[in-house]
């Protein structure tokens, strides 16, 4: 849906599973729509618009992708690529990785199929990450996380996998990357992991609260100047040193009335830190002094 800033006037909205024939998984449709200068781009899945890109100001359809055999939409959000030149909308759906490009929604390439890796998983949440042509990916329920290549031959496109991490697992908190490191929660454990991005060797791990701090349970996370902002499902938020090598809390506090299954991940912008305990919203300062 559509509306105005100002006044909050809805102008135009979209069913999916109505008008695009969508296929969503147990928990619904939960990617956020992706604007990308005049267009907005969404994942209804299904076989005749697995992914569509709409005019933002109008709603009217600029194009339908769509790959053979369809595949049900995933929870992850769509990323922009530039992978072999080529600028393309890339995303996590129910059986894989998949790529359309920009220009007219064709499919580009995929990575994985209903009988192996991220295939037939309950859930795949997290958003890739893009790094040049390297795609990154990860899922929990004891799947693991991707790194693959892709490369073009004229109008040809091809992946290879340059690794599969089962150790690697990440269920809703989401992975962040910081310079060469990668940041996660393994499944939904609490348990936060760090790893090279290239390689997928494992740093540093948090091992079930032995290595100090508060927090237990899903660990929702993101990144700001050396530092991981870290959300866990208690209520506890942890401040941990990014740059160490090993997990190093420096300063954590418990949000108010924190409970559990808190899933909603952290924001800092501005030097303010944000963070949803159900329907409120906490706004800390945290600018450096």
């Amino acid at each position: 849906m559509c509306c105005t800033a100002k006044t909050g006037k809805e102008v135009w909205r979209k069913n999916l599973p109505k008008d695009f024939d969508g296929q969503a998984g147990g928990w619904n449709f939960t990617e956020s729509p992706l604007v990308d200068g005049d267009r907005l781009i969404v994942t209804p899945g299904g076989a005749s618009a697995t992914m569509v890109a709409l005019a933002k100001k109008t709603g009217a359809v600029v194009w339908k992708g769509t790959i053979e055999g369809g595949d049900t939409a995933g929870y992850a959000s769509v990323v922009i690529a530039d992978c072999g030149g080529v600028k393309q909308y890339v995303t996590l759906m129910a059986n894989g990785l998949v790529s359309f490009a920009a220009k007219d929604g064709k499919m580009l390439w995929r990575y994985g199929t209903k009988n192996d890796r991220f295939g037939g998983n309950t859930a795949n949440i997290p958003t890739p990450i893009i790094d040049g042509d390297y795609v990154y990916a990860a899922a929990g329920y004891g799947r693991g996380a991707a790194l693959v290549k892709v490369t073009r031959s004229g109008a040809t496109f091809a992946v290879e996998e340059v690794y599969w991490k089962p150790e690697m697992t990440n269920k809703h908190g989401g992975v962040v990357r910081a310079g060469d490191r990668l940041f996660g929660d393994r499944d939904d454990s609490g348990n936060l992991w760090c790893a090279d991005f290239k390689t997928g060797k494992i740093v540093w791990s948090r091992k079930d609260g032995k290595d100090g701090g508060e927090g237990r349970g899903s660990a929702s996370l993101t990144y700001a100047d050396g530092k991981l902002y870290v959300r866990y499902s208690d209520g506890w938020v942890a401040l941990v040193d990014a740059t160490a090598d090993k997990y190093t809390e420096i300063s954590s506090f418990k949000v108010p009335n924190g409970k559990n299954n808190t899933w909603a991940h952290p924001v800092v912008v501005g030097g303010r830190f944000y963070v949803r305990e159900l329907d409120v919203v906490y706004c800390y300062d945290v600018a450096a002094k």
